[in-house]
Order: C-alpha cells, then sequence, then structure tokens
C-alpha cells in the first residue's frame, strides 16, 4: 500500500497561509503590490451589509456547509456528486428537491424504474428565496450532515462505490449529527439568509457559467466555485480583514495553476458569508495595480510559476496516481 500523505502539504491553500512558500515567494517577486487590492478590499469591509451570526465555535463548518449549499444554489446541476453521492437515496431526494432541482428525462430512453438519485439526470427547476422554512431548514441541515463526509470524499474519490459510501455516511452521523447541532444550524440559516438578501445576486451578476469545486494543476489547488469568469472562494469568519492578504494569494495561486487559460478566468472574488459580501477584482486592474512595472502578460507569469513549481507539481501527479493504482 502507498502510505497517505496529506495533499495540504503541498496545495496552494496551504502554500498561501506560508510566507515562505514558494506561491508566496513567487507573488513577492512578480506581483508584489497586492494590497492595493486587498486594501480596497478593507475599505468595503468597513460597511458591513449583513450582522454576522452568534457562533461559539465550529465556523470551519459552518463555511463548508455554506459553500456547498451556494454551489447547490448556482449551478445549473448537482454538484458535488462524489460528495452528494454519500446521502442514503431518500435524503438526497430531498435535498436536491428542497434547493430546487428535478429529475428530467434524458432523451428517448424508455424509463428505468429506478428511484435512485445517483442513477439519475437532474437540473435546475427553480431556486428557493426561504431560508426558514421546513424544507430548506432541512436541506441545511444536509449540507452540515454532509460536512463530515468531505475528507472521505477526499481520499477516495470516485473509488468508492456509492453503496458503500452511504453505509460510511449512516455509520458516522449515528455518533451525532452535525445538522442536529441546533446553534450550529441557527447559524448556517442566518449566513444563508445574508446570502439571499445580499450574496446570490452579487454572485449571479458575474456570470451564468457556475463551475463546482474547479481544479487547477490536477487537483495541486481546488477551488470552491468559478462564477462566470471569476473564481470565487467563500470564507466565513468573524473578522475576514486578517485574512485577505491570504486569500488573495490562495486565489492567485489557482489563477497561475491554469496555465491553458481552460476557464478563462478574468477576475478573482470573496465572498465572505458572515458580512454577506462579495468583493471582486478584475484580472487586469490586478495585473497593473500588484506589479512593479509594466502590467505583465498572465500567460507569460503562467509560464514562470509552472517553473517555480513543477518539482511539486510532478511529485504531487505521481502520488495520486500511485494511490489510485496501489493495491
Amino acid at each position: 500500500m502507498v502510505p497517505f500523505v496529506d495533499r495540504g502539504l503541498v496545495s496552494i491553500q496551504r502554500q498561501s497561509k506560508d510566507s515562505s512558500s514558494k506561491l508566496s515567494q513567487f507573488l513577492d517577486a512578480y506581483l508584489p503590490h497586492c494590497t492595493s487590492v486587498t486594501d480596497a478590499w478593507r475599505q468595503s469591509l468597513n460597511a458591513p451589509s449583513w450582522a454576522g451570526p452568534e457562533l461559539e465555535g465550529g465556523w470551519d463548518n459552518l463555511g463548508c456547509a455554506l459553500e456547498l449549499r451556494i454551489g447547490l444554489d448556482l449551478a445549473r446541476q448537482p454538484a458535488p456528486w462524489s460528495l452528494l453521492s454519500y446521502l442514503p437515496a431518500d435524503q438526497c431526494v430531498a435535498l436536491l428537491t428542497a434547493v430546487g432541482f428535478e429529475h428530467a428525462r434524458v432523451g428517448p430512453l424508455p424509463d428505468s424504474g429506478t428511484a435512485d438519485p445517483a442513477l439519475q439526470h437532474w437540473s435546475r427547476a427553480w431556486n428557493p428565496h426561504n431560508a426558514t422554512d421546513e424544507a430548506q431548514r432541512n436541506a441545511l441541515a444536509l449540507c452540515l450532515d454532509l460536512v463530515e463526509m468531505r475528507d472521505l470524499a477526499h481520499k477516495w474519490g470516485e473509488t468508492c462505490a456509492v453503496e458503500e459510501r452511504r453505509s460510511w455516511f449512516l455509520a458516522i452521523i449515528e455518533q451525532g449529527r452535525l445538522g442536529g447541532d441546533v446553534q450550529l444550524l441557527d447559524a448556517l440559516t442566518h449566513t444563508w439568509d445574508g446570502y439571499l438578501r445580499h450574496g446570490r445576486d452579487a454572485l449571479g451578476a458575474l456570470g451564468e457559467r457556475v463551475v463546482v469545486a474547479p481544479e487547477f494543476g490536477h487537483g495541486f489547488g481546488v477551488g470552491d466555485l468559478v462564477v462566470g469568469c471569476t473564481v470565487v472562494d467563500v470564507k466565513v469568519t468573524r473578522d475576514p480583514t486578517s485574512h485577505l492578504d491570504q486569500w488573495l494569494r490562495q486565489l492567485l495561486g489557482y489563477v497561475l495553476l491554469d496555465r491553458g487559460d481552460a476557464l478563462h478566468l478574468d477576475g478573482v472574488a470573496v465572498y465572505t458569508g458572515v458580512q454577506a459580501q462579495l468583493l471582486t477584482c478584475p484580472l487586469t486592474e490586478l495585473l497593473r495595480a500588484a506589479s512593479p512595472g509594466p502590467t505583465p502578460q498572465l500567460s507569460a507569469l503562467r509560464e514562470e510559476f509552472y517553473a517555480t513549481v513543477q518539482d511539486d507539481l510532478d511529485s504531487f501527479v505521481a502520488w495520486t496516481q500511485r494511490r489510485r493504482y496501489s493495491r
């Protein structure tokens, strides 16, 4: 067996927190004035549009659940299935129905007769506008329950049968449901209400295309969303101002890893779930403001960054392949 290695040891997310990492050193050399962007974001946050929830702990779980729920609200099809497929069939149907999807027949094929949502095609039918009715609150509780499956989904990917995934879900929630934590569920309901009032329109204005959990550099970095041509990370913290520089480094890491311009990115954004604010910056403006000289070409920066992290990328890809085909 290939020994387990924490992907976070080399990931872009982890590198964004480390001032001595290759990502941070690259940005210091090529885009040293990024603080001009984050300073403008701080000014925007001085006038929050939403009061945060009362919560003593569990902020990471709250953030993961809000990220999942926002993805289910913006995407045209349910995503990510690698996580949703941990839900037993009846609970998965309840979640997908509550968030506005419906089972759609595909082409002239005869009805298969299956009621398993993992074997059906679902598409957007509507979007809910209420945060507090029973169906929506139950949907939020299921999003919290799924947070506990993220590590398993990350570790196994698509290699574990759906039946086995659901068995793990039932075994884990028997020990206590995150969705049964009333304080945490109230906090998620409050942040979801803020999203409905302020965040949905702001994020929707970025464009119609939505990619949930986009992978950069073969999974070396995994973002939260791409909306339109903007890469968006959802962040939940009581005081976001002290984290803005790190978050921008993380977003720029994603942008730089898209070496082939597959996602056609032209902007970066942070959605602060507690304050219900969207902080954005076009890439052309960011590169112009952050550069110490003439505005660099993004394609050239990507090639330079690839040369800087190529060894890490190669090691990461080799490890993922060994792990996938381990016996």
